[in-house]
């Protein structure tokens, strides 16, 4: 794909756009605001509630930048510009809690104290909380309720599950979650952290080719931007998948490129500036469509 045609890119954050430190570098903040001066659309994919991203992006001094969001593993997207969010799956919480109930059978057998996070928009259902949870939550933009799970998730629905253990437990986590499967859900790690359930049909692949609908855009004139597996799709679907050089395994094999640098130092930045940028022609009169 040429560079002069790519009309849209999307990124994931942690361990891409954002640093070590869940901050976005300066030379990243000019790369996407030259892509904005450009037509081309810029936007974050993410395993994060829209609403959370919408908040965070504010701190970070991107939003004017942003076009679009993708949330939820591509569970729900968001138009920056008319301010219009759609969601395209949920989970019943009966089933959320069947596998909460399988994985605390798991608890001090196999891996240690987890935490499960119950999403539904940009507030954690969780069972208990501590100061670590807490500020973590605070630092995505997100608030931590305390319920007794087993009495309110019944009737419910949510975006998703997160279940998050000590890093040195999630291979055991993993493993021992292989012994539950079901056609209603997916797992995966998003994170050394976290693993997550999410409804089967989502993935970012999917809010990315949702996104490209929207926007009346063509797949191939795409570059992604990602370092997990949770990326995969995303990356497989672009007309350029483009990995970190501190992505993982999967995120590199679903990827045409790899660079030469990391997140710390803003390797994403480096790419649009070098292949993008220096060779885009003008600027794209990129139409903006209303969901729905």
């Amino acid at each position: 794909m040429d560079s002069n045609e790519v009309t849209l890119v999307v990124s994931d954050l942690d361990g891409t756009l954002l640093d070590s430190q869940k901050n976005v570098g300066q030379r990243t903040k000019e790369a996407i605001e030259d892509l904005k001066n450009k037509g081309i659309l810029f936007g974050i994919a993410s395993g994060r509630p829209v609403e959370s991203i919408i908040k965070l992006s504010k701190k970070w001094g991107i939003d004017d930048s942003i076009s679009f969001i993708i949330g939820m593993n591509g569970g729900a997207m968001y138009d920056n510009r008319l301010h219009q969010k759609e969601e395209f799956a949920n989970m019943d919480g009966e089933l959320l809690l069947s596998v909460i109930k399988f994985i605390r059978q798991g608890v001090d057998k196999h891996f240690g104290k987890v935490h499960f996070e119950v999403m539904d928009g940009n507030t954690r259902y969780v069972e208990w909380s501590s100061p670590y949870t807490l500020e973590n939550a605070d630092l995505y933009g997100e608030a931590e309720v305390i319920k007794d799970l087993d009495s309110y998730m019944p009737g419910r629905r949510f975006d998703k599950l997160i279940i998050r253990s000590d890093p040195q437990d999630q291979p055991a986590l993993i493993e021992y979650s292989k012994g539950y499967q079901s056609p209603m859900f997916n797992a995966f790690a998003t994170a050394n952290d976290l693993f997550e359930y999410v409804d089967p049909q989502i993935n970012k692949g999917y809010g990315l080719q949702k996104i490209c609908d929207h926007y009346g855009l063509d797949l191939a004139h795409v570059v992604a931007f990602g370092d997990e597996a949770n990326d995969v799709e995303m990356l497989s679907l672009a007309g350029n998948g483009v990995a970190m050089k501190n992505a993982t395994l999967p995120a590199r094999m679903a990827s045409n490129i790899i660079l030469d640098h990391t997140n710390d130092e803003e390797g994403e930045a480096r790419y649009i500036q070098d292949e993008i940028l220096a060779n885009a022609k003008g600027e794209l009169d990129t139409p903006y469509v209303k969901m729905g």
